[in-house]
C-alpha cells in the first residue's frame, strides 16, 4: 500500500493507449485481412491493456488514501488530548507519532509535515502541502478548517477538540452512503445481465433457425448474421466499460472506481458470448 502520485498515473494510462495504438497499426501492416476478422478481439484486449495497469494503480492509491482516512480521527484526538496537557502543536503531533497513536501510512506524512516545519515552513504551509499531498475529502475538510481558524487568529487547540467527533460522523456517513449506493450498483450488473440474454436469445431463437433453412439462407442473411454477431459484441464492450463507470461513480462517487467493475463486466461478458454467440471466425 503506497501512494501513487496522479501524474504517474496519467502517464500509465497514456503509454498503455500509446502501446495498444501502436500494437493495432503494426498488426493492420502485417495482417490487415486479421485485423477485420479478429476486430471484436483486439478491441476487448485493447481495453483491458489500457485499463489494468490503471485500475491496479487507482485502487493501490485508494487503499493509502483510505488508510489515512480511517486514522485522521485517531490523529486529532491524540493531538487535543496532548495538547489538553499543555503539549506546543509541534510537541503534540510528535508525541502522537512517537507513542505510535497513529501508523503507515499516516504517521509517515505527519512526519514530513514536522520535518518542513522544523526547515523553517509555517504550519499553515506545512499543512496546506500535507493537504495536497494526500488530497482526500475528509482531509481536505479538515485541514480548510483549521487553516481557516489559523488565518482568522482563532484557537488552533479548539479547533483539533471539536473535530475529532465530527471527523468519525463523517466518515461513518461516507460508509453509510456507500452501503446506500450498493443496490444501484446491483442493478447495473443485472441490466448488463438481461443485455447478455437479450443477445443470445435473439441470435439463438431466431437467427439459428434461419441458418438451418437451406431455402432461406442467402448470401445476404449470412452476411446479416455475422454483422449482427459483430454488433453484439461491440455493444456489448461498449455497454460493459459505460456501464462499469457509472457503478464507480455510483459507488465511490469516482469514475476511475469504475475501472474494476468494467473489467469484470467486460471479460465476463466475452466468456458469456464465447460460448453462447460464437465469434464470426468460428
Amino acid at each position: 500500500m503506497r501512494q501513487v502520485p496522479k501524474n504517474k498515473r496519467q502517464i500509465t494510462a497514456a503509454v498503455s493507449m500509446v502501446l495498444v495504438l501502436v500494437g493495432v497499426i503494426l498488426f493492420a501492416i502485417i495482417n490487415p485481412n486479421a485485423l477485420s476478422l479478429y476486430a471484436n478481439e483486439i478491441l476487448l484486449l485493447g481495453i483491458l491493456i489500457v485499463i489494468i495497469p490503471s485500475a491496479v494503480l487507482d485502487y493501490e492509491n485508494q487503499s493509502w488514501v483510505s488508510a489515512i482516512e480511517d486514522q485522521m480521527p485517531l490523529l486529532v484526538r491524540g493531538v487535543s488530548e496532548s495538547q489538553e496537557t499543555g503539549l506546543t502543536l509541534v510537541k503534540a503531533l510528535e508525541k502522537v507519532v512517537d507513542n505510535k497513536m497513529i501508523g503507515h501510512p499516516l504517521s509517515d506524512e505527519v512526519k514530513k509535515l514536522l520535518i518542513q516545519m522544523s526547515w523553517g515552513a509555517s504550519f499553515e504551509q506545512a499543512l496546506t502541502n500535507f493537504k495536497e499531498r494526500i488530497n482526500s475529502p475528509i482531509v481536505n475538510r479538515f485541514c480548510a478548517l483549521v487553516l481557516e481558524a489559523s488565518k482568522s487568529g482563532g484557537t488552533i487547540k479548539k479547533v483539533f477538540s471539536n473535530t475529532s467527533n465530527f471527523m468519525v460522523e463523517m466518515k461513518d456517513m461516507d460508509k453509510e452512503a456507500s452501503a446506500q449506493m450498493k443496490p444501484y450498483i446491483i442493478v447495473i450488473y443485472a441490466a448488463f445481465g438481461v443485455f447478455l440474454v437479450t443477445a443470445a436469445l435473439l441470435v439463438q431463437s431466431f437467427l439459428s433457425p434461419v441458418q438451418g433453412t437451406p431455402m432461406i439462407m442467402s448470401q445476404v442473411s449470412t452476411g446479416s448474421n455475422s454483422g449482427l454477431k459483430d454488433f453484439f459484441y461491440k455493444d456489448m464492450l461498449v455497454s460493459a466499460i459505460t456501464g462499469g463507470m457509472m457503478a464507480g461513480k455510483l459507488g465511490e462517487r469516482r469514475v476511475a472506481g469504475g475501472l474494476k467493475h468494467a473489467i469484470i463486466l467486460s471479460v465476463v461478458g466475452y466468456m458469456i458470448f464465447f460460448v453462447v454467440i460464437p465469434p464470426i471466425w468460428m
